[in-house]
Formats: structure tokens, sequence, C-alpha cells
């Protein structure tokens, strides 16, 4: 079950992420040139052409960070919990914006800043909601297989 925890949420984020890159490359080649441009585009380039290294980081983040939270958290009240989400949504904004400010060109003013950090923030969150969402199904499905009563054996 560990391993279906660890593969399967970062399986079915990147397969939402690879559909909307391959679905856009028709319109927009993606080329190595692309990346560093500080649009969308050099976004998509970049994980159009760096999938394996990303998959590789994402299934190492899930198996040494994101399941020591989620067993953590599932314990946790709802004071947890929302201590778990505002960290992870802190942790989103800040790595947003440092990207975006290594990418920004400030000859183009603060506008392509916040713009893009707003989407790079947009990314992360979606692909934190999936990832939990798809944890808790596992779990859930787990819970309510353990926990089906039992038959009584009949003394005969």
């Amino acid at each position: 079950m560990k391993l279906l925890k660890v593969l399967l949420p970062v399986l079915i984020d990147f397969g939402v992420f690879w559909a909307v890159v391959y679905f856009n490359m028709p319109n927009h080649p993606m080329r190595i040139g692309e990346i560093g441009n500080g649009n969308l585009y050099s976004l998509m380039a970049y994980f159009s052409l760096f999938w394996g290294l990303l998959l590789a980081d994402g299934i190492l983040t899930q198996y040494l960070i994101i399941i020591p939270l989620w067993n953590w958290v599932k314990h946790k009240g709802a004071s947890g919990r929302f201590i778990a989400g505002a960290c992870i949504a802190l942790v989103c904004i800040l790595f947003a914006g440092a990207l975006s400010y290594i990418i920004w060109l400030p000859e183009d003013g603060y506008t392509p800043l916040f713009s893009f950090w707003w989407y790079m923030t947009e990314i992360q969150a979606v692909y934190w909601i999936v990832n939990f969402v798809v944890l808790y199904l596992l779990d859930r499905k787990r819970v309510s297989n353990d926990s089906e009563p039992l038959e009584p054996e009949v003394a005969g």
C-alpha cells in the first residue's frame, strides 16, 4: 500500500500536466531554446524536456516528505490539518515567488512577475490538492475495508 501511496498521486499529477503540455504542443513546439523566456511556454518546454527528472524528484518528495506529513496529519485534528495546509500554501507561495523572480526580466515591469508568480502558485496548489485527494481516497478505501464488521462465529 505504501508503494501505491508514493507512486499513484505523483503519476496522476504528472499525467494531468502531461496532458496540458501535450495538447498545447501542436500550437507551440517545445524546444530547449524556449526555456528561460519567462512565459508559460518556457515552463511547458521545461516540463516537456525534463519530465523524467521532474518525475524522479516528485517520487522522492512524495516518499521522503509528503507520506510522513500525510501520516502525521491524518491522526491530528482540524487544527493540525489547518497548520499543515497553511505551511504547504506558504511553501507554494514562496517557491513560486522565488522561481518567478529568477525568471523575471526587470525591464518588462512588475506585471509579468506577479502574473507568473500567481500562475506558478496555482500550478503548485493544484498539484498538492490532487495529491492529497488521492491519498485521502486511498486511505479511506483502506479504512472502510478494515472497519467492516466481522460475522460472529456460531458455537455449535
